[in-house]
């Protein structure tokens, strides 16, 4: 499989089927059985995972971001603006933050670290419609490749140039979920 410039590509299948694992390869954080996996010479791969506990839950917004990049606390502002991050939101205390608020955080984190190519393992599990709409805005502002270990259907549906799906070790790629309903039983997409 290649995954393009700009793409955004949902990775879809049943909890166990290997989306988290393909998505640690690709990352560099595991080592595949077979295969290999080429990453292109300008492409900077950030990972966020399911779990949050790379974020220092006595940090700010404000202070992470600018730990990150050397950026004026103004241009700092400016950037989590972007993230839905306004205001004294910046200076919260990142422990009192939704679980929503920190994903945008770790969302926000990745964009200012220079990536220009996401992993993302079900970032909006646990967050609510009006969460999941924020967090949906802060993707669609970036404009690199997105590859997202996702089982929303309607986030699918509105976000996704394409879908991959592993099954029987092996990957399949289609172009949109109508195809992959008529190729796909309902059980092994994980709905």
């Amino acid at each position: 499989m290649t995954l393009r410039h700009g793409e955004r590509i949902a990775l879809v299948g049943p909890n166990g089927s290997g989306k988290t694992t393909l998505l640690r390869i690709i990352a560099g954080e595991l080592q595949p059985n077979e295969g290999c996996v080429r990453i292109g010479a300008n492409v900077r791969i950030g990972y966020m995972p399911q779990e949050q506990e790379t974020l220092d839950m006595n940090s700010t917004p404000l202070s992470l971001v600018r730990a990150i990049a050397a950026l004026s606390e103004t241009k700092a502002r400016h950037f989590l603006h972007f993230f839905l991050f306004e205001g004294d939101a910046v200076f919260t205390r990142v422990g009192a933050l939704s679980y929503g608020e920190r994903a945008r955080l770790l969302l926000a984190r990745l964009v200012v670290s220079g990536v220009n190519c996401l992993l993302l393992d079900e970032p909006i599990n646990h967050l609510d419609i009006p969460s999941r709409a924020r967090f949906q805005s802060a993707l669609d502002a970036f404009p690199g490749t997105i590859l997202i270990a996702i089982h929303d259907r309607a986030f699918i549906d509105s976000f996704a140039t394409g879908i991959w799906s592993p099954r029987s070790g092996t990957l399949h790629a289609f172009l949109d979920r109508a195809e992959m309903d008529k190729n796909i039983q309902p059980y092994d997409r994980g709905d």
